[in-house]
């Protein structure tokens, strides 16, 4: 099986020029490669292998993943899958609904839409120091991000100063500095997906799991704090979360990104399964030694997934 991960899938946004996204046309045109290619694994083929370790006969059928429960998934995706009678995964960190606030890693996605790559990067290295970016030798940190994405000069190491060197005690308040400096608009408003509208999607058959409270790096938090993020995502999805095939998905992803703690707490939690991203296809040993690291590839490695 092939697992497969978006993120943002929607039209353009003058407001945001420099924005990645999957274009909802190139999305459209996707789904039809994939089902005439590979076809779609079927909820009960999943739920087989979830439970058994069962393949489906034709190992090469997609699976849909999508992480960060963003307004787009709702109004653009949702109604594509129902169309074609497709299933999809849908990933929600939760701080958003508990504490209306755009998580800090999506203001960061909406700086790089916003403005120039190289000027954000001058602008946070004017900010930070030394102290504030202990991680910022750390290699795996370094050499193993962004690897697949095409983006604007300054955006990858901009994001990697924000997302993976610096010291969560100071990334808040060095976004805030950044915004103030620019003067930039951020809304919660209509940014996610509401509750009643995940709501309605798991009636429609989407899967719903947890992708942590805040999105943070979970292998730079002790155990204390990772089971703190994963339990209140869990409180805040209770209604949502199937309580058989309970599911998480790891914040950004890569193996650099989560710890032995983290699938101890999975466990411990009771998920059945988590995703992380790595491009393979999921075959029998990882339901056998790695059902809390399953692989995905990301859409924009196959025929129209590339951000627009």
């Amino acid at each position: 099986m092939q697992a497969i991960m978006y993120h943002y899938v929607r039209e353009l946004d003058p407001k945001l020029p420099n924005f990645r996204y999957l274009d909802i046309k190139n999305f459209r045109k996707q789904l039809s490669f994939f089902k005439k290619n590979y076809g779609f694994v079927e909820k009960d083929e999943w739920l087989e292998f979830i439970e058994f370790g069962k393949l489906p006969k034709n190992k090469n059928k997609i699976l849909l993943t999508f992480d960060d429960a963003m307004s787009c998934h709702y109004d653009y995706v949702f109604p594509e899958l129902i169309s074609s009678n497709l299933w999809g995964t849908f990933y929600v960190p939760t701080y958003p609904y508990s504490e209306k606030k755009v998580l800090d890693v999506h203001r960061i996605h909406l700086l790089c839409g916003s403005y120039d790559g190289r000027d954000l990067l001058s602008l946070v290295s004017k900010i930070i120091t030394d102290e504030m970016v202990p991680d910022k030798k750390k290699l795996s940190f370094k050499n193993e991000t962004y690897t697949t994405q095409e983006n604007y000069e300054g955006i990858s190491e901009f994001k990697r100063i924000l997302n993976y060197y610096i010291s969560y005690e100071y990334r808040s308040d060095v976004i805030d500095s950044i915004i103030s400096e620019l003067d930039f608009n951020i809304q919660c408003d209509d940014f996610y997906v509401p509750l009643d509208s995940l709501e309605d999607m798991k009636k429609n058959g989407m899967i719903i799991g947890s992708h942590s409270s805040t999105h943070p790096l979970m292998s730079k938090l002790d155990f204390d704090q990772q089971k703190e993020e994963i339990t209140n995502s869990m409180n805040v999805l209770n209604d949502l979360l199937d309580s058989r095939f309970k599911t998480y998905c790891h914040p950004y992803g890569g193996k650099h990104s989560f710890n032995e703690d983290t699938i101890n707490i999975l466990e411990e939690l009771g998920f059945a399964y988590s995703f992380m991203v790595e491009p393979r296809h999921i075959n029998q040993d990882d339901f056998e030694k790695s059902r809390f690291a399953l692989p995905r590839y990301d859409c924009n490695m196959f025929n129209h997934g590339k951000a627009s």
